[in-house]
């Protein structure tokens, strides 16, 4: 059985819980702290291993309970950050659970065993975009169970409280929809104290991967209009909405707390700067598969995941070039290939 660290601190008024993930972000954070006399808590954490058990004794062991907290704000869809959802209303019924609507939907979908055929051709229609941009089918068919174990660590519960991009929560808290690392992320900003809880969108050393979803058919339609396959274009105006608030400490789920947004995230735009014209650099007189691309940015030495996730990472920012007509895709012999205009 996995076996996690635990490490809890209090900054400011903010008490962190920081757990170990067995996975390369190595750790995640969960945050209480109190708004107008109550209890939030962001994010879920891992249901994974003993992580609950390890996060339960924590809390106990330094004084705090589920049983006193009064509304949990999941961040996103991701398996670290929604896992153990169940277990809290089970232990506090209590406890409001708000979620983004768009979190909802594919957590839904996601955990509905009727849907399983469905969503498991949606993540084959996902790996065979993936082979027409470069990788084999042998990659292909690793992609696709890639794509369906992460689902397998999620468990429904119907939220208290469905909430969308501008509302406000206790009077001061204030939701920001933040799509690009996940279609339903969200911030939460203390607009009283300026601070932000960023989730995975704005994190202190690296920047959060920024690719393609496992959507349902539905919501994919239903957002056609809004062009989520510039999903990289979505992430920076994103970041555009929280330099505009001036939050003045952004508490991440992974990683440091950060207290100087603006200087991170001007860093953070830089970054997806310098990779696209780092991109445009490498389609030089040249015609190339994304994977090919990925592999002469990233490096031909990845695992299989790490391998996916960059050419995800590359094809974010090839679409956001097309949208820009910087590049164009041309399809030759069944495979998709970029090229500068």
């Amino acid at each position: 059985m996995l076996k996690f660290k635990s490490e809890i601190s209090k900054i400011n008024d903010v008490v962190r819980i920081k757990i170990d993930v067995p996975y390369g972000v190595k750790f995640v954070c969960n945050y209480i702290f109190e708004v107008n006399g109550k209890k939030v808590i962001i994010d879920s954490g891992l249901n994974m291993g003993n992580w609950s058990k390890v996060f339960f004794t924590t809390l106990a062991e330094n004084g705090y309970s589920i049983s006193d907290v009064d509304y949990c704000i999941i961040t996103h869809i991701h398996t670290d950050h929604i896992g153990l959802i169940k277990k809290f209303k089970k232990k506090n019924p209590e406890l409001k659970l708000l979620m983004h609507d768009i979190t909802h939907r594919i957590l839904k979908w996601e955990t509905d065993k009727t849907k399983a055929d469905e969503y498991r051709e949606e993540a084959i229609k996902v790996a065979n975009l993936m082979i027409k941009y470069g990788i084999s089918e042998k990659q292909g068919k690793r992609v696709v169970e890639f794509l369906t174990l992460w689902p397998k660590y999620l468990q429904y519960q119907e939220p208290d409280q469905l909430i969308h991009d501008g509302e406000i929560i206790l009077s001061n808290l204030k939701i920001i929809w933040t799509p690009g690392h996940s279609f339903g992320h969200i911030c939460i900003f203390d607009k009283k104290k300026g601070y932000l809880f960023s989730g995975d969108h704005i994190l202190s050393r690296i920047t959060p991967h920024i690719g393609n979803f496992v959507i349902s058919s539905a919501l994919r339609n239903e957002f056609e209009d809004q062009h989520f396959d510039n999903i990289l274009n979505h992430y920076l105006k994103s970041l555009e909405k929280i330099d505009n608030l001036d939050p003045k400490i952004i508490f991440p789920a992974h990683q440091d707390v950060i207290y100087e947004p603006h200087k991170r995230i001007q860093e953070i735009q830089e970054h997806h700067e310098n990779r696209l014209n780092e991109i445009l650099a490498i389609l030089q007189d040249k015609t190339l598969t994304p994977f090919a691309i990925s592999q002469i940015h990233f490096g031909m030495e990845l695992d299989e995941i790490n391998s996916f996730m960059a050419l995800s990472e590359i094809l974010g920012h090839l679409i956001y070039l097309e949208y820009q007509n910087k590049v164009e895709k041309v399809e030759k012999n069944g495979k998709y290939y970029f090229q500068r205009i």
